[in-house]
């Protein structure tokens, strides 16, 4: 998918995608859920449907937006922070 980048690097691209789509939500109307891409690291194409304040508690707790098929993911968003857990993807 994207050839010649890191695990890492990647999921840090895709957080910054995710941060300019949250961004775009919250200025349109902050009830319609949007298409987060999978923030696992690894070469996935999945989207993750939620809602903007679901984002907002995931990105607070340090987690990153994941698929449910890529739970077992090593990278989170802070070293320190633990992983996220029941934010649920709409679907």
């Amino acid at each position: 998918m994207l050839p010649g980048m890191s695990p890492r690097q990647r999921s840090r691209l895709f957080q910054e995608v995710n941060d300019r789509i949250y961004d775009l939500l919250a200025s349109a109307d902050s009830d319609l859920p949007g298409e987060f891409l999978c923030e696992c690291g690894r070469d996935c194409d999945q989207r993750v449907p939620l809602l903007p304040a679901a984002f907002v508690t995931l990105r607070e707790s340090g987690g990153l937006v994941r698929s449910p098929n890529c739970r077992r993911s090593r990278f989170r968003r802070d070293s320190e922070a633990p992983a996220a857990g029941g934010i649920p993807a709409l679907g």
